[in-house]
């Protein structure tokens, strides 16, 4: 029993473009949204929490050079984001990285990376609800309008204030979820448009007030405190996964989900660095603080009727990275399900709008009594640590699924080549923060470089190739230096967050292991025998 259990680990689902993807429509996710759509969702889930208290808590590890801290994991996010296209446009059905890591990797390490995708989307949602409420209550006290402390922060002897409001917001966006993904759309454009409008009013307003005094030192923590910034404020990019898991649900996937996904990350990075740089311009990194920066620096010039619009927008950003990410947890649960690893009824779908009720339901509920019970703000670095885990997992997926297994003439298959280079990339992160002697750190280059000579001698997979060409697929450029970079960056600043992050990914990993253990590996589709047909797209 133990071989067979250990053989379905490594089992890999060997059909992505038509995986449980019955002939039937009414068994299917309704193909309604597009590139649009798919700009909103992914631009509303990066922009949101980030935007408004990241760049504060940011500023206090790096300084004014937050601003290249968010362009540096924005240029890493680049690299993941041209290996989730290609997946993404080859391998068109819902789950995002979950499945990418399936096709590649095998169950187990779909079930980790679908785990903690589940810490990125599910409690990422209940924290943000938890600012919503905060914002909310704050913008009606400037007016007179008092929320009652019991719905805000209430304790119960539980050790932390449980907030009723935050429970609330939940719940009602996941009802807004259960009418449909063409109505939600229009629901997430139309929030979406008006939280841009909001930071677009920002730093046209604020780059007027900018002094470049506050600049100065601008870097006080140097490289190192850049990419520590940049590992913190990570997870504030997630809106690209989560357009990826809209795959199933876009027409054209091979041509619109890329589109998506690209432009989705490039706004994000401009907004990103376009607020940054102008808040840290007009205010001592002090002043600013950690729970609402941007009222801060414009209530440091006197402009309260900015500090109104901005908690009047923020309302908004907070609103739509809520939204998306509970809209992106049930399509992983959903696909989960599929794969037999979670209880069949979280692949329901609903007859006439074509949602995974069930799963939409569960997420809701869930998230809503986190959200509840829980402050969760102490959790920015495990999720970004989590995320970069899940990024640097599809930036290696990408280079299995295009070169093949064996290296003629030698005995190092190419998928230990692609742990070699994984692996002295997380020896060359380390030397570089913990400023390792010369010597380390030129030798852990050397065998960056060695096994990356290692992964240029594979052997593309030229039907694969023929066939995503063909299709008229999106294709990564340059493999395998764009995967590589990826995995450099994403490693190099999941090394630069404090250990705490690895601890708590750690813990969160364990428990779905247990999950797995006593309930995915019993009832997993694979270790069933199920029957694929083949991808024309692999």
């Amino acid at each position: 029993m133990v071989s067979s259990w250990l053989a379905a680990f490594g089992r890999v689902k060997p059909l992505p473009s038509t995986v449980h993807t019955p002939s039937s429509p009414s068994a299917s996710l309704k193909r309604c949204l597009t590139t649009f759509d798919l700009l909103c969702y992914g631009v509303g889930c990066s922009v949101g929490a980030g935007v408004y208290s990241l760049i504060g808590i940011g500023a206090e590890i790096t300084g004014p050079s937050i601003s290249v801290s968010f362009l540096v994991g924005g240029i890493a996010c680049i690299f993941t984001s041209l290996t989730y296209s290609e997946f993404a446009a080859r391998v068109p059905i819902t789950g995002s990285a979950y499945t990418f890591v399936y096709v590649t990797f095998g169950e187990l390490a779909a079930w980790l990376i679908g785990w903690n995708l589940t810490l990125g989307y599910g409690i990422s949602s209940a924290g943000i609800a938890r600012s919503w409420a905060a914002y909310v209550t704050t913008f009606l006290k400037q007016f007179g309008v008092i929320v009652p402390p019991s719905w805000v922060a209430v304790d119960w002897g539980l050790g932390t204030p449980c907030s009723a409001i935050a429970a609330i917001l939940i719940l009602v966006l996941s009802v807004i979820l259960l009418a449909g993904v063409h109505e939600s759309a229009k629901f997430n454009a139309a929030v979406t448009a008006l939280n841009i409008a909001v930071l677009l009013l920002v730093i046209s307003v604020g780059s007027m007030e900018v002094d470049l005094d506050y600049w100065q030192p601008f870097a006080p923590e140097g490289i190192h405190g850049i990419m520590q910034g940049a590992g913190v404020i990570f997870f504030s990019y997630l809106g690209f996964d989560m357009v990826a898991c809209l795959a199933e649900e876009v027409p054209d996937p091979q041509k619109n989900v890329p589109r998506g996904i690209i432009g989705s990350l490039l706004i994000s990075i401009s907004i990103y660095v376009g607020v940054s740089l102008v808040v840290t311009g007009m205010a001592p990194v002090l002043v600013l603080g950690t729970q609402v920066p941007l009222v801060n620096a414009f209530d440091f010039h006197g402009l309260t009727w900015v500090c109104h619009v901005i908690s009047y927008g923020s309302m908004f950003g907070l609103t739509t990275a809520a939204f998306t990410c509970l809209m992106g947890q049930p399509r992983i649960f959903y696909q989960m399900s599929k794969d037999g690893l979670l209880p069949a009824p979280l692949s329901t779908l609903h007859a006439t709008t074509r949602v995974p009720y069930w799963s939409t339901i569960v997420t809701g509920l869930l998230v809503s009594a986190i959200a509840f019970f829980f402050d969760l703000d102490f959790l920015a670095n495990v999720i970004s640590c989590g995320t970069l885990m899940v990024f640097t997992f599809v930036n290696a997926g990408v280079l299995e699924l295009r070169y093949e297994a064996a290296v003629p003439g030698s005995s190092v298959s190419f998928p230990l080549r692609n742990l070699a280079f994984v692996l002295a990339a997380f020896f060359l992160s380390l030397a570089l923060v913990f400023d390792a002697s010369l010597f380390i750190v030129v030798g852990a280059t050397a065998l960056v470089v060695a096994s990356f000579a290692g992964l240029c001698a594979g052997v593309p997979r030229t039907s694969s190739a023929k066939a995503a060409e063909e299709s008229e697929s999106f294709r990564c450029p340059w493999v395998p230096l764009v995967p590589c970079l990826g995995i450099v960056c994403n490693i190099y600043m999941m090394m630069s967050l404090p250990p705490t992050a690895w601890v708590g990914v750690a813990v969160w990993m364990a428990v779905g292991m247990s999950v797995y253990l006593c309930y995915g590996m019993h009832h997993s589709a694979l270790r069933r025998g199920y029957a694929f047909e083949q991808s024309p797209l692999l």
